[in-house]
């Protein structure tokens, strides 16, 4: 999976950072980006450290859901799930309770390694080091790309 973390310029003049999926083509993958990486960059770097110490947890099998029917993590409508009966060992799903083709109840939410997952997690907390210590204007159109 293709990852690209970036800063745009809006027409306002306001950087923006942003971060999106790829396919093989060249094309926004809009499952990738509405799901995983709208909940990564949507939140809180302290709270994505609590989220990929949850996600070792789970590779490593020791992780217990304390009602398997509920999200185990979940930001700004987008829901993790981490065990059966949603996900199996090694894969998470992650849904977006805003695009009903990805929702949780009649939707198709989308499917992760938890290493793309943590990947992707890692590839975004390195980009706002990155923010940080540049400013996002000095990095308008600097694409920042992983594959995990």
């Amino acid at each position: 999976m293709k990852i690209i973390a970036e800063v745009f310029k809006l027409p306002s003049g306001s950087p923006i950072p942003q971060f999106y999926g790829l396919r093989d083509d060249g094309s926004i993958d809009r499952a990738v980006t509405d799901t995983l990486l709208d909940l990564i960059s949507e939140s809180r770097p302290e709270e994505l450290q609590k989220l990929d110490a949850l996600l070792t947890l789970a590779q490593s099998g020791s992780y217990r859901p304390p009602n398997a029917e509920l999200p185990d993590w979940s930001a700004n409508d987008k829901n993790i799930w981490l065990t059966a009966p949603r996900a199996n060992i090694g894969v998470i799903v992650v849904s977006n309770e805003n695009i009903p083709e990805l929702a949780s109840g009649d939707g198709q939410p989308k499917q992760f390694s938890i290493s793309e997952a943590k990947g992707a997690i890692h590839h975004w907390l390195q980009f706002l080091q990155k923010l940080s210590s540049s400013g996002a204007g000095n990095l308008i159109g600097q694409r920042f790309e992983a594959s995990v």
